[in-house]
């Protein structure tokens, strides 16, 4: 009974922030545990992998931990700690797709037998084709899509993550998704 009043008192997580703040560990060892199955949660939904989950998980409560003396009490953590969470899964997602070039050069090995060489070829690079066109969007929509559609987020949870509104959100995801399709479309020629 307790342990459920410890968990929704916004008053009590003040308090805890004030003296994690104030640099005493215990306090924010209680945060961490109060907090931990919520970010566990998001990290597994956006990583779809349970070590890279707890590393996010891990190196969110470290960048917490350094940052906590300029968090204003008042306000609700969680929101702030699932947003430096899901920065923290969107680095793993980037570095995955970075050690994953070193994958590109043995692909061939990957292909399906039974598509024609041309077709896997043509897959391969419209695959290519979408990542850089991804990695050409502005930082917030770049962020949304990888959020979005290689995290596997909910656009409520992006919002959350974000700390902006739910419309926002799905504004900022259909100019991206714009964007997206104009800078893949082929370029139109026009005859001379």
């Amino acid at each position: 009974m307790q342990t459920q009043i410890f968990k929704t008192d916004p008053q009590w997580e003040a308090h805890l922030v004030r003296r994690a703040a104030a640099g005493e560990t215990v306090a924010f060892e209680l945060l961490i545990e109060l907090h931990r199955p919520a970010l566990e949660a998001l990290a597994k939904r956006m990583l779809r992998n349970r070590d890279d989950a707890n590393d996010a998980v891990q190196e969110t409560f470290v960048k917490a931990f350094r940052a906590i003396g300029s968090f204003d009490p008042r306000r609700p953590l969680r929101p702030w700690l699932c947003r430096i969470c899901a920065n923290c899964c969107v680095d793993i997602v980037r570095e995955r797709r970075s050690n994953r070039d070193s994958l590109e050069d043995r692909e061939y090995m990957l292909v399906d037998p039974k598509q024609d060489v041309e077709e896997q070829t043509e897959d391969l690079m419209d695959g290519e084709a979408i990542r850089r066109a991804v990695r050409r969007l502005p930082a917030r929509y770049r962020q949304i899509v990888e959020m979005r559609h290689f995290g596997e987020m909910e656009v409520g949870e992006i919002a959350e993550a974000l700390k902006k509104p739910e419309g926002t959100i799905k504004s900022w995801l259909f100019r991206a998704r714009a964007l997206l399709r104009a800078d893949l479309e082929p370029a139109q020629t026009i005859p001379g």
